[in-house]
């Protein structure tokens, strides 16, 4: 296989799939591809859509030890974010920072329906008091859901390339990732 590196170092999404697919159209299709430094949801689709096949990224290590929490919704075709009103202060409409205050009471699960462990066992406001006085198991349990989560938006990516709708599923993606943007500016 061929690893590809050299990104997610400064370049614009615009250069980034411009150089990504002029790499990808020059090697063999039977060959797997890697690419390392690509973790955002929407990076993630480009180098798909790109043809590539394995990422290597410190995305959820990242967000896990910064207190964050993915979010962003799995099923394309939900519009509104988990647990009502997104707040922007805290979070993107991709994920959502856990140590701000405004989790300090909050008793939802990170993800409504999300089936992880720690999903099913603590709340928003349990792990916000965890992250604030430093307790390692914040970090654990953090890890645990930004896996799952990642995990299941991988999933859906291979469904979707299965059903051959993987087109369809990334401009979903982006579609509604815009309009929870704009939702959050306003």
């Amino acid at each position: 296989g061929f690893w590809i590196g050299g990104f997610g170092l400064g370049e614009s999404v615009e250069e980034r799939c411009s150089l990504l697919n002029a790499v990808t159209d020059c090697l063999p299709l039977e060959k797997p591809r890697i690419v390392s430094r690509l973790g955002l949801p929407e990076e993630v689709l480009e180098g798909v859509a790109s043809g590539i096949d394995l990422f290597d990224s410190t995305y959820i290590y990242q967000l896990t030890m910064g207190g964050f929490a993915l979010i962003f919704p799995i099923d394309m075709v939900e519009r509104e974010m988990q647990n009502g009103v997104f707040d922007s202060s805290a979070g993107d409409s991709a994920k959502i920072n856990l140590r701000a205050t405004t989790y300090r009471k909050d008793m939802s699960r990170i993800v409504d329906g999300c089936t992880c462990f720690t999903c099913q066992n603590h709340t928003r406001a349990y792990l916000n008091h965890l992250i604030n006085v430093h307790e390692m198991l914040a970090q654990i349990l953090l890890e645990i859901h930004n896996t799952h989560h990642y995990l299941r938006f991988f999933r859906s990516i291979r469904e979707a390339i299965k059903a051959g709708e993987f087109d369809i599923f990334w401009k979903q993606f982006v579609e509604n990732r815009r309009s929870q943007i704009a939702a959050a500016a306003m």
